[in-house]
């Protein structure tokens, strides 16, 4: 008990030197007062976890499938064109950090 009395001492006296004036209470003519603080202790432990962003994508057809005959190394080729689509992305929900509670050892 002695050593953390002697330490709450110690922290007091440096407070009162790295402090402005109106902190330290000498403002206005009133009382020299102290802030003095305990160590702090740990109340709980977290890990935090990227979570990417919830995204919707649209899909709007631009261009039917097709099939189209065309002139190819001499000679003629039936070729089948795919469907042809525009993505529209819309974040539903922007990326974010959670917190998930860990046993503090």
């Amino acid at each position: 008990m002695r050593v953390l009395a002697l330490a709450l001492v110690a922290t007091a006296c440096v407070a009162d030197a790295t402090l402005p004036a109106f902190a330290q209470g000498q403002e206005n003519g009133q009382q020299k007062s102290r802030i003095i603080a305990a160590p702090g202790r740990t109340v709980a432990c977290y890990n935090p976890v990227n979570v990417p962003p919830k995204v919707r994508i649209k899909r709007i057809k631009i261009q039917d499938h097709r099939l189209q005959y065309e002139k190819r190394n001499g000679r003629i080729e039936l070729v089948d064109y795919p469907p042809v689509f525009k993505e529209i992305e819309e974040v539903i929900e922007p990326e974010h950090v959670l917190l998930k509670p860990i046993p503090c050892n």
